[in-house]
């Protein structure tokens, strides 16, 4: 590792300018987030929290069964995507597998048919599902 020395007319290098650099930058930071903030109201937390309205449907008789080469991977498939203002969800993805393809396709389409409540001027929400399947016997 490479060490800065004071040279020996006695001027101060990077070493010592590093705590007034340091107020600098904070102070810079400071004013920019101010300036920022500035007539900004932070949204309602209460208004702004996604309610879903409706739900994605699934078929009614799920032909689920692991393929060849399929193994499980122990866990429920994590879906991850945005809910727009609109309500609408967008960008949705498996995030993590449950190791059966038929399974997270089915988590991945409930969670894209879920309608979430228009929440004008609150901006895009990022979040991610965990979809449990509960099976039930036939009737």
């Amino acid at each position: 590792m490479a060490t800065l020395r004071q040279p020996s007319d006695g001027r101060c290098l990077i070493s010592c300018m590093a705590p007034s650099i340091f107020a600098f930058l904070s102070l810079l930071t400071m004013i920019v987030s101010a300036t920022a903030q500035e007539g900004v109201e932070p949204p309602n937390v209460k208004r702004c929290m996604p309610k879903a309205v409706k739900h994605g449907s699934l078929p009614k008789h799920l032909t689920v069964g692991p393929q060849k080469g399929e193994k499980a991977t122990g866990y429920s498939p994590l879906i991850s995507f945005q809910v727009l203002e609109s309500g609408n969800v967008a960008d949705a993805h498996v995030k993590r597998s449950s190791g059966f393809a038929d399974i997270d396709t089915y988590a991945l389409e409930w969670i894209q048919g879920t309608k979430y409540n228009a929440r004008s001027g609150c901006g895009v929400i990022e979040t991610e599902a965990s979809v449990s399947i509960h099976w039930t016997p036939g009737k």
